[in-house]
């Protein structure tokens, strides 16, 4: 069953990476970097075990944090014009990807080697339900409000199917390894 959510969750990551590098008017490099960096982290922790998921956790987190502050302020533009489309287009589309970042990033870390066979005693020591079912509920929790974002972003901002594309799969990709929590 791991297996099979392993790659219920790369395969949707692959495509939506591919979504938006083809996507040409969505394209912006540090968002395709950002993308490609998380599916490689994915791919990582679920294959090849050589750099420790908290260690990509804190990349993809270090990321998030430089999508967000090194995204320009540019001109506002309000109204239903083509420009203010695109404009909300990309913003959208920076948001939706630093926030799958931090989720992927709490996301790797639950999905850990060891982390979903710690007992609760190992929460340290404290007492009253913590420990990894606290971080359970907060992962899944995030998951489902990323595909609140995700809802959100594939409808305010004009898209062609790509970037909807590339969205979606993303929230399936990160439900598929949410649901590897409860496995």
């Amino acid at each position: 069953m791991s297996e099979l959510l392993h790659v219920g969750a790369l395969i949707p990551a692959v495509l939506g990476t591919g979504a938006l590098v083809r996507d040409r008017r969505l394209r912006r490099a540090p968002e395709v970097v950002a993308s490609i960096l998380m599916l490689v982290g994915m791919a990582d922790a679920m294959l090849w075990h050589v750099v420790a998921p908290v260690y990509w956790s804190a990349a993809l987190v270090v990321v998030a944090l430089g999508l967000v502050v090194g995204r320009r302020r540019g001109v506002v533009v309000r109204g239903r014009s083509t420009a203010a489309r695109r404009v909300g287009a990309h913003i959208a589309l920076t948001t939706h990807i630093a926030l799958g970042l931090v989720v992927m990033a709490a996301l790797l870390v639950l999905t850990g080697e060891g982390a979903s066979t710690a007992p609760a005693s190992d929460s340290h020591g404290h007492a009253g339900g913590g420990g990894v079912d606290g971080i359970r509920l907060m992962t899944l929790a995030l998951c489902a409000g990323y595909v609140l974002i995700t809802t959100w972003c594939s409808r305010s901002a004009q898209h062609r199917s790509g970037g909807r594309l590339h969205y979606w799969m993303m929230a399936l990709s990160a439900v598929a390894m949410g649901a590897m929590t409860l496995a």
